[in-house]
């Protein structure tokens, strides 16, 4: 939702720029003799203010209740103050080009605009929320008081689609409260399949039950859903007279997982479906021949298709193309990859090194499945040393926090390729979760420039 907001937010910067710059065009330029001086600034200017004054409104805030009238009511407020704002600077500053009527009219454009985009952007968000598209899924650990006014409250605003409660005595806990099920203790929760589907597991208990809390926390904190605890603040709230997100900001504390900003997502994103899809177009000659050499180097079919770990823990059908007989193929990675493998096709041998093989998951990229950096996503089921992958490091589900890359910061410090002990998975899982905590949009692109000559220049890493 805050990258959604984010995008809604460049949009009408975008728009307002455009409108107010136009509308004030013809009566400025020449003006003078400022050239485009005087439009750049007021139009600049303009904008500023407009957008100041629908954030400080919290025009962007779409709650789920609020009806698209009643946003519009919002904007329409927010827009007025802005544009009378607006006006009063330039008569104050007063500048030598400073045409009134020009602003006035530029204005007026501008909260035109504003009112039909977000007549539009309510609209499809009521729709979205009906959905549960942009509700965060949560899970409460602790049937008691905190958890029973938060439920109440959010069935009254709907920010929060609360599926589930766990809790360790369930001989005292009630079967449901106000109809969100008490489903059984922290263990079901860490086996339960809906966990991969939770943005956030809330710890519900009272402060007075530190030793509890401490416990419920130490049990989920390897998971790479985020964790919170609603803390003291939140007793002492008037929560009837606030509206949940509110009580969200100020009373839950996160444990795990700080999330990014919604612009790092929303660029992230946007970066993503852009340079994957201009990679394909690119590609899209090589790729076909890549594609004929594997049909006419073995029997079988050009891509292959394997279950993984995504966001989450979410399990997703990752695509490559073919490298190994069609006979032999190891859909749960139980085999890690070994020098002159058998397995492994003479076309397969030339694409698995080039890391060409890859090239398909751009497709899981553009689907949301997969971003262009990321931890490698690992098969369901891997092996290493004839063990659960899983089970070598404590910290390795922390791995899917973010969404899987096709390439990361672990492949370019030699992280790539199979991992044959615990030595081996202990560093891949210190270098992914080194770049999730400190993961931005400059670092991502200085990855993916780094990337080929990393591979080009890798002549020992069995793939």
């Amino acid at each position: 939702m805050n990258a959604v907001r984010f995008g809604l937010q460049s949009i009408d910067v975008i728009a307002v720029l455009v409108v107010i710059a136009l509308g004030i065009w013809n009566g400025y330029v020449g003006a003078n003799d400022r050239g485009v001086l005087a439009p750049a600034a007021a139009a600049l200017l303009g904008s500023g203010v407009f957008i100041f004054m629908m954030y400080f409104a919290r025009a962007y805030r779409f709650r789920p209740t609020e009806t698209t009238s009643e946003h519009t009511k919002t904007v329409l407020v927010a827009s007025l103050a802005a544009l009378g704002t607006w006006l009063a600077i330039a008569l104050i500053v007063r500048p030598d080009s400073f045409l009134p009527d020009a602003l006035a009219r530029a204005g007026i454009g501008a909260i035109a605009v504003l009112l039909v985009l977000h007549a539009v952007y309510s609209a499809q968000l009521v729709r979205l929320h009906a959905k549960g598209r942009l509700t965060p899924t949560v899970v409460m650990l602790g049937a008691t008081e905190s958890a029973r006014r938060i439920i109440e409250e959010n069935a009254k605003t709907k920010e929060l689609d609360i599926i589930a409660i766990f809790d360790e005595r369930l001989s005292r806990a009630p079967l449901n409260i106000h109809g969100v099920p008490v489903v059984g203790k922290i263990d079901d929760l860490l086996s339960w399949d809906g966990l991969p589907y939770v943005n956030r597991i809330v710890v519900t208990l009272p402060s007075m039950a530190e030793d509890r809390r401490r416990d419920f926390v130490e049990k989920v904190r390897l998971l790479p859903n985020r964790i919170a605890y609603v803390s003291d603040s939140f007793e002492s709230l008037d929560h009837v007279k606030q509206r949940l997100s509110d009580i969200a900001e100020i009373s839950l504390k996160d444990v795990t997982g700080n999330p990014k900003s919604g612009s790092h997502t929303a660029i992230k994103r946007i970066m993503d479906i852009a340079i994957a899809s201009l990679a394909l177009v690119a590609l899209s000659i090589p790729l076909a021949i890549i594609a004929l050499l594997i049909k006419r180097d073995s029997p079988g079919p050009v891509l292959f298709r394997q279950k993984r770990h995504g966001f989450n823990n979410r399990v997703f059908d990752v695509w490559k193309f073919r490298s190994m007989r069609t006979d032999m193929l190891d859909f749960e990675a139980r085999r890690q990859t070994e020098a002159d493998d058998p397995r492994i096709t003479r076309i397969g041998r030339f694409i698995r090194k080039t890391s060409i093989d890859e090239l398909p998951q751009l497709i899981n990229v553009i689907r949301g499945d997969m971003s262009l950096v990321g931890p490698r996503p690992h098969a369901v089921g891997m092996k290493t040393a004839g063990r659960d992958s899983i089970e070598l490091v404590a910290e390795y589900a922390h791995r899917h926090k973010v969404k899987p890359g096709m390439t990361g910061w672990a492949q370019i410090n030699g992280s790539r390729g199979p991992l044959h002990d615990q030595s081996d998975i202990a560093r891949r899982v210190e270098l992914d979760v080194e770049y999730i905590e400190g993961s931005n949009v400059l670092w991502d692109l200085s990855i993916m420039l780094k990337t080929l000559p990393v591979m080009l220049g890798d002549s020992d890493t069995i793939r």
